[in-house]
């Protein structure tokens, strides 16, 4: 997935949020998108959830990408990576000093301090040579902040400045809160404000990415610059067939 996006082309993910179960990863993987996010900010997953759900996309050769509950230490950032996550998302990014302490939690020296567990899940136990085994996933992990907040989008430049990262992915939702503007992510001003998170990624080669609950608006983002899709969450895809559905099946009536 990594390697898709720094060719400049376009992958899509749903959130996962309420299905527990591992085969959730198999239907995605079958259903064909190219990688799915486990949301540990707004869920009640444990780890060993989390565990089970990212060994079933490895086995399914699908990327887990993970968004803890918060970015306050190494704890939350470095285990889900030890779990095998092909990346995380950070959520409630608002300054550099936030972006450094990010860098230095989930990359190995030289270029961070992560923890040095590498006969984990994530290399299936077979730490390997040290520094071989710390260049690799150093290269391979994907770390994308989360704009979801005015000053992100204020302070930008110097965010993306720091190396490191590799995204940077929009929160329509919150951003939009932000601004004193809950829940209307089409207003001029936050379509400004997204824009320039395309523009000043594409400045500093870094991949822009936003949410989207909508192909319609993925089709729109898309046309935009942005690379990394998120599209929908489990509740609102399994809301939508079985709303669907029984409309269907009350028509026949």
């Amino acid at each position: 997935m990594k390697r898709t996006l720094k060719d400049g082309n376009v992958v899509f993910g749903p959130m996962v949020s309420e299905v527990r179960s591992p085969g959730i990863a198999v239907l995605f993987a079958q259903a064909g998108f190219d990688f799915f996010f486990i949301d540990l900010e707004h869920s009640c997953f444990s780890l060993e959830t989390v565990s089970d759900m990212i060994l079933a996309a490895r086995a399914a050769d699908i990327p887990v990408i993970v968004r803890p509950s918060n970015r306050r230490s190494a704890e939350y950032l470095s285990r889900p990576l030890d779990l095998g996550a092909a990346g995380l998302l950070i959520p409630q990014i608002r300054t550099r000093e936030d972006v450094e302490n990010v860098v230095q939690w989930c990359r190995y020296q030289p270029l961070g301090e992560r923890g040095m567990g590498l006969s984990r899940q994530h290399t299936f136990f077979q730490g390997g040579d040290a520094l071989n085994t710390m260049g690799r996933l150093n290269e391979e992990i994907l770390i994308a902040l989360q704009i979801e907040h005015k000053d992100a989008v204020e302070n930008l430049p110097d965010l993306l400045s720091v190396p490191g990262i590799d995204a940077a992915f929009v929160g329509p939702a919150d951003l939009s809160a932000s601004f004193g503007k809950p829940g209307k992510s089409d207003d001029p001003q936050i379509q400004s404000a997204i824009r320039r998170v395309i523009e000043v990624s594409e400045a500093n080669g870094i991949i822009p990415g936003i949410h989207t609950s909508s192909a319609g608006k993925a089709k729109f983002w898309l046309a935009k610059g942005m690379k990394m899709i998120g599209f929908c969450t489990d509740i609102k895809l399994i809301q939508r067939i079985c709303e669907a559905s029984v409309q269907e099946l009350r028509a026949t009536l």
